[in-house]
């Protein structure tokens, strides 16, 4: 696939999640679909040229919905599917221990370039980092790579680049995954 047909099928399924769907079936058929999209196609915007990787980009944050909250009958926005997307690869990474799933993970991380919830990018890219480590691979060139391939600019006010947030995981990522640890053993105690 072409960076044209990727660019292509990225706004189609952005404006397919303008439209309600018509049952939760239909809802997970979509949702797999992008994902088998975005396994078969990652390497594409590896390939990219710096100006396409951006287009690629600016495609989500332009077709990214906003307005859409819990019980619509309209899916998450394309944003959620990304991210969901990196936890998949996550778990993956975690059952099979294929390096695939680690650079999956953070091709999505590098698309939606601070889209989602930023401490939710940091957590998941300590955790993809720390798994990689536990299965014995070595993240840290990935992690290099891909932060070079994502943009150097602010998502926010205040927030560091992508490419930095990237680039720096794996510096702060044990620490980043024990604070999540404690965190969510503290919240199972008082359920």
């Amino acid at each position: 696939m072409n960076v044209d047909a990727y660019k292509n099928r990225l706004i189609e399924f952005a404006l397919h999640l303008n439209k309600p769907f018509d049952s939760v079936i239909s809802s997970n058929n979509f949702h797999n679909n992008v994902c088998e999209f975005l396994d078969e196609n990652y390497q594409v915007y590896l390939s990219a040229s710096t100006d396409e990787q951006k287009n690629i980009r600016k495609i989500i944050k332009e077709h990214n919905r906003n307005d859409i909250v819990e019980g619509d009958p309209l899916s998450g926005p394309l944003s959620s599917i990304l991210w969901q997307y990196s936890s998949r690869a996550r778990r993956q990474l975690e059952t099979s221990g294929n390096d695939i799933w680690l650079i999956r993970g953070l091709v999505a991380i590098s698309i939606l370039d601070g889209i989602h919830y930023r401490p939710d990018d940091e957590i998941q890219l300590a955790r993809l980092f720390v798994v990689a480590e536990e299965k014995g691979l070595n993240p840290r060139p990935v992690f290099q790579l891909i932060s070079e391939l994502s943009s150097n600019e602010p998502t926010e006010l205040g927030e560091i680049s992508t490419s930095r947030l990237i680039a720096t995981t794996p510096n702060t990522a044990h620490q980043t995954v024990d604070e999540f640890n404690k965190w969510f053993d503290v919240d199972k105690e008082n359920e």
